[in-house]
């Protein structure tokens, strides 16, 4: 690193690039497949689609699973993470996603086999519980970085885990269209308030983190009209919010919408899901270490 670099990380915000430059886009891949395969195994638990729990929880074990595998540099000793819950929120879900997968293994057995048991409830509440916090941790994890203002928002979590359960129920509805036997007008419904209630957080998170200090300012302006806008305008807000909410409108005047039109409002949910983390992750940037004397 240059004397120039030096100086310009001291007094200007610097984009973090671990969590999200080449080996990091597996974490991106990693957080959001946990929070869609979390997402959308509580959407199906609620609704009772045992195809959809099974999805979330293939989604959970496998995508997230090689994704982690393939973000760190010696996987073989990942394990060691586990033993510090009380102080990290990576430990923490890595707990969440190890005792989702046992349980929810489980669960899905049980339900096959002995529906309605005490052994089938059980592992429904424990795999529920762990969905949860499969489909939240990220944002906490995150948050805990001091160090990106950008980040440190209590709203983080919150976003993170209801776009993980706004994806996941499009994903179950789809799944849903094989013949599955779901309340297709209140999933429909709670979609529809989901979109609303997602769009209106993207607009106050970003609103929050512009006051809270110069980096955090400019972070959010990397994505309205900087190296980001592209992935935001487009991914964000045209395939994110702006065609969902267009077929959400549809739907409450005309009622079920054409399976086309299910499909695509999905597959934009995803694509707008997909951006929002990247856009998260590579808006990220330290404070400078020394303020700039004003003048």
């Amino acid at each position: 690193m240059t004397t120039m670099h030096i100086h310009e990380w001291m007094v200007k915000p610097t984009r973090q690039t671990e969590w999200i430059d080449r080996r990091g886009l597996f974490l991106w891949v990693a957080f959001f497949s946990g929070t869609l395969g979390g997402g959308l195994y509580l959407a199906s638990l609620y609704f009772n689609s045992f195809w959809g729990m099974f999805a979330g929880w293939a989604i959970v074990a496998f995508i997230k699973g090689g994704a982690h595998m393939m973000d760190l540099g010696k996987p073989w000793r990942a394990w060691r993470m586990i033993l510090r819950p009380g102080s990290s929120w990576m430990s923490r879900g890595l707990i969440f996603v190890f005792t989702f997968i046992g349980a929810g293994a489980l669960q899905l057995a049980f339900t096959h086999w002995l529906p309605g048991s005490a052994a089938e409830v059980t592992s429904k509440i424990l795999a529920g519980m762990a969905a949860f916090g499969v489909a939240i941790y990220s944002g906490f994890v995150l948050n805990t970085v001091k160090g990106v203002p950008f980040w440190n928002s209590a709203l983080l979590p919150m976003l993170v885990g209801l776009y993980g359960v706004l994806c996941g129920l499009g994903v179950m509805m789809v799944i849903g269209l094989t013949g599955s036997s779901i309340d297709v007008s209140l999933a429909e419904g709670v979609s529809r308030f989901l979109i609303f209630t997602n769009t209106a957080l993207i607009a106050v998170y970003l609103w929050s983190a512009a006051r809270r200090g110069p980096t955090g300012r400019h972070s959010v302006l990397q994505q309205l009209r900087g190296e980001l806008a592209g992935v935001f305008w487009m991914g964000i807000v045209a395939l994110g919010i702006v065609v969902p909410v267009s077929i959400a409108i549809v739907s409450f005047f005309v009622g079920q919408v054409s399976t086309v039109l299910l499909v695509v409002g999905v597959a934009s949910e995803l694509a707008g899901g997909l951006s929002l983390g990247y856009c998260v992750l590579k808006a990220g940037a330290y404070k400078p270490l020394v303020a700039r004397a004003r003048h």
